[in-house]
């Protein structure tokens, strides 16, 4: 068992509510379409500089027609109560889209900066990185995060794959 897990899943768990930052842009971030069906995604999260776990987190995506990289981002980190986000330095082509984003909270501070490719209709991949200043359980952060995403699309259907835009809390 890694000692490391425990501790290493609260600060990802914290982070998650601050890194990114674009679940509260949707409407200044107009960028890339993804291609509508189910979707192979991995992201490999690093936290500092030494960590050596390289282990993708691995899931299936169903987009629907109109989703777009930062909808795609804004399903993964559901934002937080009191969590307030802002987007600059935004820069984008036909196939590429960059962005700073600046999270604030009741407890911690983020700043990330996103790249995103669309290689083609199929593939995209992309980094972030960022960094978290605050506090958690009483215990002071100050951190750095870097991630890559890829994804590949697989099919025009999704089965059993719920589409993201459809992924509300179960009651």
């Amino acid at each position: 068992m890694n000692p490391r897990r425990p501790s290493r899943h609260l600060t990802l768990c914290t982070a998650s509510l601050f890194l990114i930052g674009v679940s509260a842009l949707p409407g200044q971030l107009a960028d890339i379409p993804i291609k509508p069906g189910l979707w192979n995604t991995q992201v490999v999260a690093k936290i500092g500089l030494n960590d050596n776990d390289n282990e993708p987190i691995v899931s299936q995506a169903c987009f629907t027609a109109g989703t777009t990289i930062s909808g795609y981002l804004a399903a993964m980190t559901k934002s937080a109560p009191n969590v307030q986000c802002t987007m600059s330095n935004k820069v984008q082509t036909a196939n590429q889209i960059a962005f700073d984003t600046t999270c604030t909270g009741p407890n911690a501070t983020s700043k990330s900066h996103s790249d995103f490719q669309l290689a083609d209709s199929e593939h995209f991949t992309g980094t972030s990185h960022s960094t978290v200043i605050g506090t958690s359980h009483d215990h002071p952060i100050n951190m750095e995060m870097s991630k890559t995403f890829t994804a590949k699309f697989l099919s025009s259907n999704c089965g059993d794959v719920k589409p993201l835009t459809d992924q509300s809390p179960q009651k």
